[in-house]
């Protein structure tokens, strides 16, 4: 039995635009008709009045858009409201003082100019929270969409993690058996960084301790790797206050990923200096690292920082500042973020 064919819901929305649009044209016909009969000139002049109107709310749209895009922005959505709304009774003066002038600073047309520039300024702040209130729906979108694909690429690369917890336990209790303190060390370092990014990644938010912990285990493997040499420094300096405060996981390990992966090298000195200060709610995260002409050509476009700069954009908007640069042989991130309490 052939299975009936489904109407797309775009069509119900088209046949309803035509149904209620051919209505309104045909009412607006027959009025035409019956205030001006077979006079053409009467016609245009109502066609040019509505010509008008249609132009005079395009441009109050684009003043909308334009103050949502600029001073909405820069002012209202940074932390300095009050010169949003200083700018808004500037913008309220000034449209009450070009109405007035059209026409002619008379007496008799204060109330109805004044009702024009309300309705226009009302227009101006509903305009920037509607289309701020669609783009924090667009970013959450977004968001959501990023941690789904996160975490379905983290499910296929979980092979039995209990198999791989067993497996580095087992070396574990062999080293430590056999008195091998920097092997169990290392591999209790290893453990560490596999529970955080299996566990904590499933997770919007983890703790600040958290994440230092990972830190610093990432660190220590790393250092345990590289061969100990008087050209090749290695600082790492973590201050947190202990406020209760969250952030986002593995939100800062693609900084220290490429200060390791750009920065070290073993055929010159270089070096890796970083620092992380949590101060009542205030991370600041500095990281420097040298750059070896060797790693300087195969730095690539920074695809682990554009991808930070997205997740800080979408988490963090208006709560952080983010700078990345490098020159005479050095590369440097700072960032500053205003964390949430936990």
């Amino acid at each position: 039995m052939k299975r009936p064919t489904l109407i797309p819901s775009r069509w119900f929305f088209l046949a309803a635009l035509s149904l209620v649009g051919g209505y309104i044209g045909w009412l607006l016909t027959e009025s035409l008709h019956e205030q001006f009969g077979e006079n053409g000139q009467g016609r245009s002049g109502f066609f040019t009045f509505l010509l008008s109107y249609v132009l005079l709310v395009g441009i109050v749209l684009v003043l909308s858009w334009l103050n949502f895009r600029g001073p909405f922005r820069w002012w209202l959505l940074s932390d300095k409201k009050w010169t949003y709304w200083t700018w808004l009774v500037l913008l309220t003066w000034l449209t009450f003082e070009g109405l007035q002038f059209r026409k002619g600073y008379e007496q008799e047309f204060v109330d109805e100019n004044v009702l024009v520039t309300l309705v226009f300024v009302g227009i101006v702040i509903g305009f920037g929270y509607v289309a701020d209130a669609f783009r924090v729906r667009r970013e959450q979108l977004v968001l959501h969409q990023q941690k789904t694909e996160a975490e379905l690429r983290a499910l296929k690369s979980q092979i039995n993690p209990h198999f791989l917890f067993n497996a580095l336990n087992t070396i574990y209790n062999e080293a430590d058996a056999a008195e091998n303190e920097t092997v169990a060390e290392l591999v209790q370092q290893l453990a560490g960084i596999m529970r955080f990014t299996l566990q904590e990644t499933q997770k919007d938010f983890t703790t600040v301790e958290r994440e230092i912990a990972f830190l610093e285990k990432y660190l220590a493997l790393q250092q345990a790797r590289l061969p100990k040499r008087e050209g090749l420094r290695i600082e790492a300096q973590m201050d947190y206050d202990g406020r209760p405060a969250r952030i986002a996981p593995l939100l800062l390990i693609p900084f220290v990923e490429n200060a390791f992966q750009y920065g070290i090298s073993l055929q010159q000195d270089s070096f890796i200096a970083l620092k992380l200060e949590v101060e009542e709610g205030k991370l600041v995260f500095q990281i420097r690292n040298s750059i070896s002409p060797q790693a300087a050509q195969k730095q690539g476009h920074g695809t682990g920082i554009k991808n930070v700069k997205q997740r800080l954009e979408l988490i963090y908007p208006n709560r952080y500042g983010l700078s990345a640069e490098g020159n005479s042989g050095m590369f440097e991130v700072l960032l500053r973020i205003q964390l949430e309490e936990k």
